[in-house]
């Protein structure tokens, strides 16, 4: 690796080819080189593996293709050099002209290969590789399976590049992302430079070791934060669904009409995106705005498309065309679910509106970073609710956000249903292979690191015992079940095997009632109880395959089971946000009238617990029942919950908020004394016992099917990956650490 020295903005831009030195001058960028450009630069042309970490349209892109494609150039090889991954096929649509042109100033070639391109061109490239190949992990993967001469292709590989790496680090993608990396360097027998582009991020030194893997050393973290603060318009306007009653046969009172009539008022002549959670929702939306415009009243009707995953590819393509158009012609607004949260282009926003709840800090980051971005505009946010709870989420992430805060990423590390994954495709990539081969080359990714030698054998040894694998001269070749189950439809369930979105739809006949996590879904045992949309619900079937539940309302009076927020778990850094809030004297200056009103009447409801942070408040009624006000969000509370059923405890429910217990020995004294005695047992635990605990939980979870392979997992390690994406031990342990225990003062304890 080269030393690292300073650099001044002048010496960073001569290091550049003089093809890209002449395209930004040809450009005009007024300031030259940005931030995060200069500082990453002279990190890339060292060698170093990084992780580039800057807000939205801060200059990320080229700031890894310009060093990249300079050194590519310096040395011309015909082979695959730059490997760019992202995590979107219209993320590579989008990004292929810059591509594009910046490779040919340098003197190289680029192409885009993924399901859409031609086989023709694909032969083609394959005879004359590009230098710079931009791709998706599940591309890659089928290039290795199936391109007899890849080894070649990818021969003169010196760095992969990573975009949008937070997306991918979220989930099965990126632990299968990892997992290519290692069987790439592996193959090639000479390590190549790793670089991660991702937004803000909680965690960021732990993305460092996921990228890096157990073989090397983990790189260095570029970070690039905003010195010259934009001017914001953030507001969050609450329409309270409570007074609904009070205007009832007032339909143009009512809150759902105000919500759309808001948002309404605020489309014409604005470039807008809509953020919706789920696609029904957006779908809703799109067709109330289609019968305003027919109302009579409006002289210019405002444009809008939807925008999900069940849109047609040739739709949402479009959508994003016509946004990008001017005024007359152009869309003013499209109603999307997270799909455009990532960087597709899309142009210039003059404002981002929320409906409804979120949870992520770093969503809201990546979402309201799309606007403002002209000299002089501001970043302009609209937050609609209609739910004190999604109100109450919305303001704690908007708080973040302003602070710059981002959550942390939970990373895989025992990611055994994409272990048995890439056992079967190391087992076509060889033509077969011996065990021990396979786990030299897997057990470097991070997704694998809390995995040992002996539960990969035990894997095999299941996987052999299904059928899924078979052992044939002491190695592992694809048995008539892993055919049966992976390799029909031109291996279309081996390729597109992880799932783009972690929710499950939850449906009541025909209709569709909202959207639930599925982590928590996972985790329930047929039937279980919760609450949607401020309605209690019983969960009668569950369909990992389609991600549905079927649900029905229950009887008026029966008490839910499961307390959960309609979307996405609430993590650890929202919740606390939320608790802050709640608790605290003052508003946020982003809230209107009746969104303060609105975060008041949750305040009035919980006025008499005192939660701060640094504290657990254990809340016990005379007749025994006892809530923990936690705010450490579902992870964390549904592994508390689990954990005091194990005492014998039955009837006991979660939510980001907290824990209630409803006791059946009617004793205040007593039930208090158990839980804090417990808790005080969990403070206390050793990572011996720690570990013994975690297992006991894990085995407690129902088996649902998460994945496609989870079928080829022994009963106890589809407990170990299923505990793992759906509690958090050592979060509970490093919580009760950091907390001291508050009991009321009626029930106190000496």
């Amino acid at each position: 690796m080269n030393k690292l020295k300073k650099m001044s903005s002048s010496d960073v831009f001569r290091t550049l080819h003089p093809g890209l030195q002449g395209l930004v001058a040809e450009k005009g960028w007024k300031d030259g080189l940005s931030e995060v450009q200069l500082k990453a630069i002279p990190v890339i042309l060292a060698g170093h593996d990084c992780i580039i970490e800057a807000p939205t349209a801060g200059g990320k892109t080229e700031a890894v293709f310009f060093p990249t494609l300079t050194r590519a150039s310096q040395d011309k090889k015909k082979s695959v050099q730059v490997l760019y991954l992202a995590p979107l096929r219209a993320l590579l649509n989008n990004i292929e002209i810059r591509a594009e042109k910046y490779a040919e100033v340098c003197g190289l070639d680029s192409f885009k290969w993924h399901g859409d391109v031609g086989q023709r061109e694909k032969i083609d490239e394959f005879r004359r590789p590009s230098q710079l190949l931009l791709t998706t992990p599940e591309s890659l993967e089928a290039i290795l399976l199936r391109k007899s001469g890849w080894v070649n292709f990818f021969s003169g590989l010196e760095v992969v590049i990573i975009d949008e790496a937070h997306n991918f680090a979220f989930g099965d993608r990126g632990g299968h992302l990892v997992s290519l990396l290692e069987r790439l360097e592996k193959a090639l027998q000479v390590p190549f430079q790793r670089i991660a582009l991702t937004a803000t991020i909680g965690n960021p030194e732990e993305m460092l070791k996921w990228l890096a893997g157990l073989s090397r050393e983990p790189g260095k973290r570029v970070h690039v934060s905003t010195k010259k603060q934009k001017e914001k318009d953030y507001l969050i306007h609450f329409f309270d669904r409570r007074l609904d009653e009070h205007y009832k046969g007032q339909y143009e009172k009512q809150s759902l009409f105000r919500k759309i009539d808001a948002i309404y008022k605020i489309l014409p002549n604005k470039k807008t995106i809509v953020f919706n959670a789920s696609r029904s929702g957006t779908e809703a939306i799109a067709t109330a705005v289609g019968k305003m415009n027919q109302s009579g009243s409006i002289r210019n009707p405002v444009r809008v498309r939807t925008h999900h995953s069940s849109v047609s590819k040739y739709y949402r393509e479009e959508a994003e065309k016509l946004i990008r158009a001017a005024e007359e012609t152009g869309l003013q607004a499209i109603i999307s679910t997270s799909t455009l949260e990532l960087g597709i282009d899309i142009g210039e926003l003059d404002q981002v509106i929320q409906v409804g709840g979120l949870t992520s800090s770093s969503a809201f980051l990546q979402r309201v970073g799309r606007t403002g971005r002209r000299e002089g505009k501001k970043q302009f946010f609209r937050g609609i609710c209609i739910a004190n709870n999604d109100l109450l989420l919305l303001t704690a992430v908007v708080s973040l956000g302003k602070k710059g805060i981002s959550e942390a990423i939970r990373f895989s590390r025992k990611a055994y249903h994409l272990l048995a994954h890439q056992l079967i495709c190391l087992s076509l990539q060889h033509n077969g292979i011996r065990l021990l081969d396979a786990w030299d080359i897997l057990s470097h990714a991070y997704c694998f690191s809390d995995i040992q030698l002996n539960k990969f054998e035990e894997l095999a040894a299941e996987m052999i015992k299904k059928k899924f694998l078979r052992e044939v001269d002491c190695e592992l070749v694809v048995g008539e079940e892993g055919e049966k189950s992976f390799l029909g439809s031109n291996w279309r369930n081996l390729f597109a095997v992880f799932d783009g979105a972690p929710m499950y739809d939850v449906v009541e006949g025909k209709k569709h009632v909202g959207t639930l996590d599925s982590a928590f879904v996972e985790s329930l045992t047929i039937p279980f109880l919760f609450v949607l949309g401020g309605m209690e619900w019983k969960a009668e079937k569950v369909n990992p395959k389609t991600k549905q539940v079927i649900a029905k309302k229950t009887k008026i009076g029966e008490a839910p089971r499961w307390d959960v927020f309609q979307g996405a778990d609430v993590p650890i850094e929202t919740a606390k946000e939320a608790g802050r809030i709640l608790f605290a004297n003052d508003y946020p200056d982003f809230l209107d009238n009746e969104a303060r009103d609105g975060i008041e009447a949750v305040r009035n409801k919980y006025f008499n617990i005192n939660w701060h942070y640094g504290k657990w408040v254990i809340n016990v009624s005379e007749s025994g029942n006892c809530e923990i006000y936690t705010f450490a969000g579902d992870a964390i509370n549904r592994t508390l919950a689990l954990l005091i059923r194990q005492e014998g405890i039955s009837k006991v429910t979660s939510s980001y908020k907290r824990v209630e217990i409803k006791s059946s020995i009617n004793d205040a004294e007593q039930t208090t004394r158990n839980i804090f005695d417990l808790l005080t047992y969990v403070k206390s635990m050793g990572p011996v016992e720690l570990e013994r605990l975690g297992k006991k939980l894990t085995q407690e979870l129902r088996l649902i099917a998460f994945s496609r392979f989870s079928k080829c997992l022994p009963k106890n390690l589809f407990s170990e990956a299923l505990g793992e994406r759906s509690l958090d031990i050592d979060g509970l342990r490093r919580e009760l650490k950091n907390n001291k225990l508050e009991i009321k003062k009626d029930y106190i304890i000496r």
